[in-house]
C-alpha cells in the first residue's frame, strides 16, 4: 500500500474571516494560559515546599525548646512545691501540738522548717535561674532554656500559618495542573476546528474549546480565592 498524505486527502477546508479571527484569538489566548498556568504551577508548588519546610521548623524548635526549658521548669516548681510541704508541715505540726512544752518545741519546729522552706525556695531559684550572658553557654542554647511557656504560642500559630499556607499553595498547584489539562485538551479542539474549517463540525470543535478554555481560566482563578 501506498503512503497516503492525510492532508491532501482531506476535501480543503474553508475559513471565513470570522471564523478565522475567532480561531486566532483563541490560539492566542491558549498559548498565554498555558504559559501562565505553567508558571502558577510551577510557584505553587515552590511556594509549598517553602511552606513545609517553615513548619517544620517551627516543630523542631518546639521540641528543642521543650527539651530545653522542661527539665529547667520542673524543677523548680517539684523545689517549690517540696518547699511548701515543709512549712505546711510545721504549720500542722504547732495545730495537733498540745499545751505546754510540747507546743514550744512544735513553735520552735516549725519555724526551723519555715526558714528551711525559704532556704529552699531560694536555692531552687538559683538553680533554675538563666544562665548570665558571661556564662559559658551557646545563645542559642541560653534561649531555649530561657524559654516560658507564653512563648509557645506564637511558635504554634506560626506552625499553624506555615502548614494554612502549604495546604493553599497545595491546592492551587493541583487545580492549575488541572486547569492546564483543560488547555491542552481546548488546544486540540482548535487544531481540530482549523482542518473542519468553517463547517458545522468546525464550528463545534470551535465553540467546545472555548469552552474548555472558559472553564480551565474558571478553576484557575477559584484557586486564588478564600
Amino acid at each position: 500500500m501506498k503512503d497516503v498524505d492525510l492532508e491532501a486527502a482531506l476535501p480543503p477546508s474553508h475559513l471565513s474571516p470570522r471564523f478565522r479571527r475567532w480561531l486566532a484569538v483563541l490560539v492566542g489566548v491558549t498559548a498565554l494560559s498555558a504559559a501562565l498556568l505553567s508558571w502558577v504551577e510551577s510557584e505553587s508548588g515552590r511556594q509549598e515546599e517553602l511552606a513545609f519546610v517553615q513548619a517544620s521548623r517551627g516543630g523542631l524548635e518546639i521540641f528543642v525548646r521543650l527539651a530545653a526549658a522542661g527539665p529547667r521548669t520542673q524543677f523548680t516548681a517539684d523545689a517549690q512545691r517540696r518547699a511548701l510541704l515543709v512549712g505546711a508541715g510545721g504549720v500542722a505540726g504547732v495545730i495537733a501540738a498540745p499545751r505546754g512544752e510540747p507546743f514550744r518545741i512544735a513553735q520552735a519546729r516549725s519555724a526551723a522548717e519555715e526558714r528551711a522552706s525559704r532556704q529552699l525556695i531560694e536555692i531552687a531559684t538559683r538553680m533554675g535561674g538563666i544562665p548570665d550572658d558571661g556564662a559559658p553557654l551557646d545563645p542559642a542554647a541560653r534561649k531555649a532554656v530561657a524559654t516560658e511557656l507564653d512563648e509557645f504560642g506564637p511558635i504554634v500559630r506560626r506552625q499553624n500559618g506555615a502548614v494554612a499556607r502549604a495546604d493553599r499553595y497545595g491546592t492551587r498547584q493541583q487545580r492549575s495542573l488541572f486547569a492546564l489539562g483543560l488547555v491542552a485538551i481546548a488546544a486540540s479542539l482548535l487544531g481540530l476546528a482549523g482542518l473542519m474549517g468553517d463547517a458545522r463540525a468546525g464550528r463545534i470543535s470551535l465553540v467546545t474549546a472555548a469552552s474548555a478554555l472558559l472553564f480551565a481560566l474558571v478553576v484557575a482563578a477559584s484557586a486564588f480565592v478564600g
